[in-house]
């Protein structure tokens, strides 16, 4: 039996996607990112759910675009991710406020998406106040030039854009930074699941598919062929984000 008739047969659920944007995504206007696509590709790639942001608050509309993934949430069965407007942080501490009373758990630094650097003062400010209310950061960006950002704050963060080029520099900080967790969908190199797993543990991997911005296959075919024990795969699947999440 061959590669793509195995992964056939793999019924193993992925519980949760970290990674996943909904609505009219300004750069790529041909792409198809209504509830219904989305939950199409979450039932050919076997997932459960997903942590979802709104596109029109990565872009242009923070307070009508979280208010969309919240809806979109409840509807859904997702679990709602906030973007934060980084070109206006003015505050950012009374909005996180309003956020986690609503019970929202997560919110998305879309810091490449609107050209914004880790080392601005209303960035680093976020950043400070989310550490400070628990909540889970998904980080856009690559995660060396990002990551310095985070540290020493005891700091959530799931860094959605840290590639295999960078697994060395991740698993050095990882050691450090307990809570420090990187997403599959750049991590497709040559035993990079394999390796984090057993270099840091599995609370550092989390399953992310960038849907509907990159195509679903390549990171859940990664993920389905990894050789992880059952916990390991359990926990990247899903239960290490729903860990961050709860805690």
């Amino acid at each position: 039996m061959g590669f793509f008739e195995d992964l056939a047969l793999d019924e193993r659920r992925l519980a949760l996607d970290c990674d996943v944007v909904v609505g009219h995504w300004t750069a790529r206007p041909e792409l198809d990112a209504s509830p219904e696509a989305l939950l199409a590709l979450q039932a050919r790639g076997g997932i459960d759910s997903a942590v979802v942001a709104c596109a029109e608050a990565v872009w242009y509309d923070e307070e009508r675009g979280n208010r969309r993934a919240s809806a979109l949430a409840r509807e859904h069965g997702w679990v709602p991710c906030h973007a934060v407007n980084l070109r206006d942080t003015y505050g950012i501490g009374e909005r996180l406020d309003g956020w986690v009373e609503s019970g929202v758990r997560a919110i998305r630094l879309p810091g490449s998406t609107q050209g914004i650097s880790p080392s601005t003062p209303g960035y680093r400010k976020t950043v400070t106040e989310a550490a400070a209310r628990r909540l889970v950061m998904l980080v856009e960006g690559d995660f060396t030039a990002v990551q310095a950002a985070f540290r020493g704050l005891g700091a959530k963060a799931v860094f959605l854009d840290a590639s295999y080029y960078e697994l060395a520099d991740f698993l050095l900080v990882a050691q450090e930074e307990p809570a420090f967790v990187v997403s599959t969908r750049r991590m497709l190199g040559p035993d990079s699941f394999e390796i984090i797993c057993d270099e840091v543990g599995a609370a550092h991997l989390t399953f992310g598919s960038g849907t509907p911005l990159q195509d679903l296959e390549p990171t859940v075919w990664r993920l389905r062929d990894a050789a992880l024990s059952p916990a390991d795969f359990d926990a990247v699947a899903g239960g290490t984000l729903r860990s961050l999440l709860e805690a």
